[in-house]
Parts: C-alpha cells; sequence; structure tokens
C-alpha cells in the first residue's frame, strides 16, 4: 500500500474552480510538454476548457487529506470500448511520494468502474519519471506489435502501457 492510500487519497470530481491552482503547478516548459504536450504559454484556463468540451474526456482530481493534490483525466472511447489515463499531474511538492501512483491506480479503476475492460496510457518516451509511475500503479507495457500499431497515427512515438490493476 502506497503513502498516499494510507493517508486518504481520494477521486474526486474536477471543478471549474481548480483551474488556476492547476495551471500554478506547471512550473516548466518540461511540465507544459509533459502533461499538456502543449508551449507553455499555452498553458491557462483556454486549453483546460478546450480540454473539457470534447467529448468522452473526464476530468478528474485526487484529494490528500482534504487538500486538492492531483489532476489527470480518463478518455473514453465508446467506439473501441477502451479508456486512457492522460494528463496526469501532481502537486509540485508532492511529486516522488507515491501520490501520482496511487492517483492513476485510482483513474485506472474508476475507467474500469465505467465499463472499460481495457484502459492504457501512453508516455512520451524522454518522460522516464511517468512510465515508473505507471508501471508501480499496476500498468505493464504492451508488446513491440501492439505499440507499434498504436504509435502509427502519432506525432512522436510513446510508451504504451495497459492496466492490469494495482499492485500490492
Amino acid at each position: 500500500m502506497s503513502d498516499a492510500s494510507r493517508v486518504g487519497l481520494a477521486l474526486d470530481d474536477f471543478s471549474e474552480e481548480h483551474s488556476a491552482t492547476l495551471l500554478g503547478w506547471v512550473l516548466s516548459a518540461d511540465d507544459a510538454l509533459d502533461w499538456a504536450e502543449a508551449p507553455f504559454l499555452r498553458v491557462g484556463p483556454e486549453l483546460l476548457e478546450e480540454w473539457h468540451a470534447q467529448r468522452g474526456i473526464v476530468p478528474c482530481i485526487a484529494r490528500l487529506r482534504g487538500e486538492l493534490c492531483a489532476y489527470g483525466q480518463v478518455w473514453e472511447d465508446q467506439v473501441e470500448r477502451e479508456a486512457e489515463i492522460a494528463r496526469v499531474l501532481v502537486k509540485p511538492e508532492l511529486r516522488g511520494q507515491g501520490i501520482g501512483q496511487s492517483f492513476v491506480a485510482l483513474l485506472g479503476l474508476e475507467a474500469r468502474r465505467r465499463g472499460f475492460g481495457l484502459v492504457v496510457a501512453r508516455i512520451a518516451r524522454r518522460n522516464r519519471g511517468g512510465y515508473a509511475c505507471f508501471r508501480a500503479a499496476g500498468f505493464a507495457r504492451l508488446s513491440p506489435e501492439d505499440e507499434a500499431e498504436r504509435n502509427l497515427d502519432e506525432a512522436e512515438e510513446h510508451v504504451w502501457m495497459r492496466f492490469d490493476g494495482p499492485r500490492a
């Protein structure tokens, strides 16, 4: 059990009132690229509004002891009958403490609760921390063939993973 689970990490619905706080967690150009796949100067309230207006995007937050600590999305693809966990962001001072791992596992379980048997994530190859986080949360890398197929329509190659469930 991660530290975050022991202290009560809870999944909750995103509200527009969270926007300014979340955007304040994007501290650098690398943060912007890893989280939003957007230039730092484009990361603002309009970007969140644009994301949340898209069909099938379910924005979620996590609270730790009642305080906002993470943001992420479940992308629902009804045609393919799969969900994708995306755009995960953890409060900077809480990074490296297992919050992201626990949050990603909660998002995977939320996608399953919504009826999706296949839950995937794509991680930029440069994002080693993201890969480690998802792996620790119960995601396993897809086969090289499946990964190559999923990368066909991508602007850059990603590491693709599927949710097998939280690790003990």
